[in-house]
């Protein structure tokens, strides 16, 4: 890779670390401490509006909700002290997808506004919480794990033997430094160009999201 296009890409991943980490720390804390009071919540009051279904039967089965919480403030310290990114970034992705998925079903939305019964106003607004809701959040995300892919190969092996008292890996297989920086990666001028966009993304969904939060 050219000096120039390392140097934006290595921004990048610190970037979308420190935007997504923040984040997700924060959406994790939320839930123990209620520092956003009109998001779900230990000490919430019960007439609390919760916008999806889902979230409530989570709540409801008293421990489902927490341990999703637990790994979005896990998650949140691995990206900010960047140790275990790969591995966190694999194990909350289905966070992150139902995240986005709970805002992404629009299609309701749609057919009423084709019916006459929704209007514009209303449509734009479900398009905007996908986009804010969902996409902000998945979209750093999977470009994280793209940036990260050399540590993802190995589990796509096609026929794999086990490895195990100290046998080692397939030579080539495995980076060198676990915890290093992404490796073996060239970074062309679309993936650079959609890091910078979901970056961008969050970066505003982590002003929306910070902006709610009342102290005191």
């Amino acid at each position: 890779m050219t000096s120039a296009s390392g140097t934006l890409f290595d921004r990048l991943v610190l970037a979308a670390r420190i935007v997504l980490g923040v984040f997700y720390l924060l959406s994790g804390l939320n839930w123990f401490f209620g520092f956003i009071p009109m998001l779900p919540h230990v000490g919430m009051p019960a007439d609390l509006r919760i916008k999806h279904m889902l979230v409530v039967e989570m709540i409801n089965t008293g421990w489902f909700f927490q341990a999703a919480k637990i790994m979005e403030i896990a998650f949140g310290v691995s990206l900010l002290a960047n140790r275990a990114v790969p591995l966190l970034l694999a194990a909350t992705l289905p966070v992150a997808f139902i995240t986005f998925m709970l805002d992404a079903l629009i299609l309701d939305d749609i057919a009423r506004w084709l019916g006459g019964t929704q209007d514009t106003p209303a449509l734009l607004a479900a398009v905007a919480d996908m986009i804010v809701g969902g996409l902000c959040v998945l979209l750093p995300h999977l470009w994280l794990m793209l940036c990260y892919r050399d540590y993802y190969r190995p589990a796509f092996a096609w026929r794999a033997s086990p490895q195990w008292g100290g046998q080692p890996a397939e030579p080539g297989l495995l980076p060198e430094h676990p915890l290093a920086r992404p490796a073996g990666f060239r970074p062309g001028r679309a993936l650079i160009l959609f890091g910078g966009f979901a970056v961008l993304l969050q970066i505003y969904n982590l002003y929306l999201f910070v902006s709610m939060i009342r102290l005191g």
